[in-house]
Formats: structure tokens, C-alpha cells, sequence
């Protein structure tokens, strides 16, 4: 995926047609983002940022492959993929029934995600995997494996990986592109 201001790709590998069981390999460029222009955006902003939260989320409206900013906002990309209703603040559920007794409870990180993985939106990628997290090129380069992603069929045309920049507690959806599958 090329991004309006970053490039680089988010790759997903399956184990198997019908498996959860996934490689994820990361290899994004953040040296042109211009940090101006995130700062107005979003005033909570005020440093350059070096952390990003990265989900997949249940909309796209848009004609392009990638956007940013308020092309990327909850009314037009929706929230966290979710099927198994684990109910985070995000979930494509939350305020149901299902979720008002989860949604203050939930704490999905790596350690807890890998003795049990319903604990995680199944789109909650930054929980259950861990932030981006820039090096000294303002690069991020990496592989994680999950256990249960989505299964292939769950994919839709309408699904995006947005990414959410770390300022302080607030984590603003500063750009989004949609998945594309491939074997």
C-alpha cells in the first residue's frame, strides 16, 4: 500500500486458505511526513511522532487506495473489525448490548493476546501485535505472526488498515489504505 504521505507496504501471508495463522511483514517510510501538517490536524500533536497504532477497520467510502486525515475518520472508515465481539472502545459493536459490560474491561496487549487470543478485536493489530515504532530513519520494518487473524473469506472490499499517531493519550487516524488480497 502507498500511503499519501508515507510509502511502503503492510504484507499479509496466509498459512493456508482456510487457516487464522498469518505472517505480517511491515516496511513503511515516514522520512517525508511533514509533521506540520499532522500538528494542525490535530492539536494534541505537538511533538514529532515516532509511535503509530495500526487496525483494520470495517468501511471504505473513498475511490482511491489510500487517503489521509479526515478521509480516514469514523464516519467514513468505520471501527475495529470485531466479529467475536471481544468489545473494545473502538469495536464495530460497541454501545451494544453485547458491549456494555466488556468495553470498560478491555485491555487487549501482546502478553495477554498470546495466552489468549479473544481477548483482541481480531482488527485490534497495534494490541495484539504491538505499536510501529520508528527507528532513527523513521522507518519501521518488521514481522509479527498472528494466530487468528481474519480467515480469507472474512476479508471485504470495504476494509482498511488505518494508522493512528501516538500524541500523548490521544491517537488521531492519520491515514488509511485498503487491503487488497493476494496468493
Amino acid at each position: 500500500m502507498s500511503l499519501v504521505w508515507t510509502i511502503g507496504n503492510i504484507t499479509v501471508q496466509y498459512a493456508g486458505p482456510f487457516s487464522t495463522y498469518v505472517g505480517i511483514t511491515a516496511q513503511l517510510d515516514f522520512t517525508d511526513v511533514d509533521t506540520s501538517k499532522i500538528t494542525a490536524f490535530d492539536g494534541n500533536c505537538t511533538e514529532e511522532v515516532t509511535k503509530y497504532k495500526w487496525h483494520i477497520h470495517v468501511k471504505w467510502p473513498n475511490d482511491g487506495d489510500s487517503e489521509s486525515f479526515e478521509k480516514c475518520a469514523l464516519s467514513v472508515t468505520g471501527n475495529h473489525y470485531d466479529p467475536l465481539k471481544a468489545c473494545g472502545p473502538n469495536s464495530e459493536f460497541v454501545g451494544t448490548d453485547d458491549c456494555l459490560l466488556k468495553t470498560p474491561e478491555y485491555d487487549c496487549n501482546p502478553n495477554d493476546y498470546s495466552w489468549d487470543p479473544l481477548v483482541c478485536e481480531k482488527g485490534d493489530l497495534a494490541g495484539k501485535l504491538g505499536d510501529f515504532e520508528l527507528d532513527e530513519n523513521k522507518q519501521v520494518y518488521g514481522q509479527w505472526y498472528d494466530p487468528n487473524y481474519p480467515m480469507p473469506e472474512e476479508n471485504t472490499p470495504e476494509w482498511n488498515i488505518i494508522l493512528h499517531a501516538v500524541c500523548g493519550k490521544a491517537t488521531p487516524r492519520i491515514a488509511c489504505a485498503v487491503g487488497k488480497l493476494g496468493y
